[in-house]
């Protein structure tokens, strides 16, 4: 790959990871809640989720839901309940500390916010078509592709995880709380929303 097209992909890449989406949203009201480290878990789901979206992408599975556009829609109905359901969770999160703590969303919720989203089978085969030279070792590339996404993955969630225990301090109350969780629950459900509403 070289350096012009490589730094395409760096842009690309970052451009996809660190906008607004269904996992920095529920990244952001994780940290706002449980603080930055509680989060660490779900900012390390995404990056394996990603792992899996893209060494599955590169291995032809975007190809059967080519051919198979049921697979693809079974794929983007599964998510969407997944998606609604992460939202409902956030809009009902309970910001009283006199009660029990509940466990941050982990490892697996983080997971799979990225497998269960077609818009990432879409991006990662995105940027396989775009950014593979012909002229250049496949396997090298994808290597290189697929570890530069998890990095910039993880740093960007990083950085929406910071931002939201950030906001801890900022937020004075806990009715401010619990209407921030209101509003990113009500982003991400309007996320789902315009994903359902695309044409394939």
């Amino acid at each position: 790959m070289d350096t012009q097209i490589f730094i395409a992909f760096l842009i690309f890449a970052v451009s996809m990871t660190i906008t607004p989406g269904a996992g920095n949203l529920t990244l952001l009201s994780i940290a706002n809640r449980y603080g930055f480290v509680a989060a660490l878990p779900f900012v390390a789901g995404t990056s394996l989720g990603v792992l899996v979206v893209f060494v599955g992408a590169s291995a032809g599975l975007y190809n059967l839901m080519s051919h198979y556009p049921q697979v693809f829609e079974i794929l983007k109905y599964l998510g969407a309940v997944y998606l609604l359901y992460t939202a409902w969770s956030i809009a009902r999160l309970k910001i009283d500390n006199e009660q029990p703590e509940q466990a941050a969303q982990g490892l697996l919720a983080g997971a799979l916010i990225q497998i269960l989203n077609p818009k990432a089978w879409i991006a990662a085969m995105t940027v396989f078509a775009q950014f593979i030279q012909i002229s250049d070792h496949y396997v090298m590339q994808v290597t290189l592709i697929i570890t530069v996404f998890i990095t910039i993955t993880a740093l960007c969630t990083s950085l929406w995880a910071y931002f939201g225990s950030a906001l801890k301090s900022i937020i004075a109350s806990q009715q401010q709380a619990a209407l921030l969780n209101r509003g990113l629950a009500l982003c991400l459900a309007a996320t789902v929303i315009y994903m359902l509403c695309q044409p394939q």
